[in-house]
Parts: structure tokens; C-alpha cells; sequence
């Protein structure tokens, strides 16, 4: 992630009146360009597909796709935009999403590792989402077809490409099998 050369600190507020957002997040006043693989864009949206689906029957909150800005770390110019993030019914203010940012915590994030993500940049966002609160975090690796789980209190665990992702306590009932991910993603394989 290159930072945007600019002499001024941007606040949150004035990230979401810009136009040229997409893409991009803010990490301490800096407009930093966040570029997706096609491949990771996709895995994102099938996952966001299926957590839909699973919610159709079970009614438990809201699944929001990437280029929603969480903005969570009070006094931090900060807004993260995770590839998938899930909030619980009955933690939204008024009980559904305002016009701006998302400013509850959420209950789980997704991050799908795209080709140009350097990885100490994706450890400071994990260590971030950690810092927070979440309790469920899935990072998905679409190279090697595996995936990490990890969360506010709890040890970072991996999954091997027969490894099924689990909702746990967040999304009770919903799991997704990597293997069935990866061969949507690839069905000549």
C-alpha cells in the first residue's frame, strides 16, 4: 500500500465526501491505495453471496461487501474496508445502517489476500480489527487455498484447503467448505 502524498491529515468525515474513495482507505490521516485482485474481489463477493443466503433463513444481522469503511477507532483518522464484514441484529444504531461509515464493531471481517498485499500491511489491519474488538476475523489466502481465523481473544489458528470456515458463536449454523470456495472460483480444475 503506497500512501497519497498530501501535506494535510484527512478526518473521516472528509474521506466519505470524496470521490475518488474507492479502492482506497485511510490509515492515520493518509489516503492509501488498497488495490484488489480480480480473483480476491471474487472470492469476496461468493463468500458475501453465501453468508446472504445462509441469512435468508436465519434472520441474525446485517452482511455488508467491500468498500464499506468501518471507522471504529475513536480519535483516529482512521476507516478500514474490510471484503466482507458482518454485523449481529441489535447492534446498529436504530437497528440498520447510517448514511456514513460503519461505526459498530462488527462481529466478523473477511480479508481475501490479493497478489500486490504486503504482509506487514495485512498484519497491522489484523493487529487493527484485533485492537478493536472483533471477535471473528477470516483472512483468506487464494494462492495457497488455505485460510487463518483469528479474533479479539483468541489465538490465530490455520486452515488447510480441506478446512471448512465456521461461524461459531457470530454465525451459528454457517460454515463454507475452502475446498467448494476455491472450485467455484476455478471449476475447470
Amino acid at each position: 500500500m503506497a500512501a497519497a502524498p498530501t501535506s494535510d491529515l484527512i478526518t473521516p468525515d472528509t474521506f466519505l465526501t470524496m470521490r475518488k474513495q474507492e479502492g482506497a482507505e485511510l490509515v492515520d490521516g493518509r489516503i492509501v491505495e488498497v488495490p484488489m485482485g480480480s480473483m480476491s474481489s471474487w472470492l469476496g463477493g461468493e463468500l458475501l453471496f453465501l453468508i446472504k443466503l445462509f441469512l435468508r433463513s436465519h434472520d441474525l444481522g446485517w452482511a455488508f461487501p467491500q468498500e464499506t469503511g468501518l471507522a471504529i477507532w475513536p480519535n483516529r483518522n482512521r476507516v478500514r474496508k474490510p471484503d466482507l464484514t458482518f454485523v449481529r441484529h441489535g447492534r446498529l444504531k436504530d437497528g440498520k445502517p447510517d448514511e456514513g461509515w460503519l461505526t459498530t464493531v462488527p462481529d466478523l471481517v473477511v480479508e481475501v489476500v490479493s497478489p500486490k498485499d504486503r504482509a506487514s500491511d495485512l498484519e497491522l489491519k489484523l493487529d487493527e480489527y484485533r485492537e478493536a474488538g472483533i471477535a471473528l476475523i477470516w483472512v483468506i489466502y487464494p494462492t495457497t487455498r488455505r485460510a487463518q481465523v483469528l479474533g479479539a481473544n483468541r489465538p490465530r489458528t490455520e486452515i488447510g484447503p480441506d478446512g471448512v470456515l465456521d461461524g461459531e458463536d457470530v454465525l451459528p449454523g454457517f460454515t463454507c467448505s475452502l475446498r467448494e470456495l476455491f472450485e467455484a472460483a476455478n471449476p475447470e480444475a
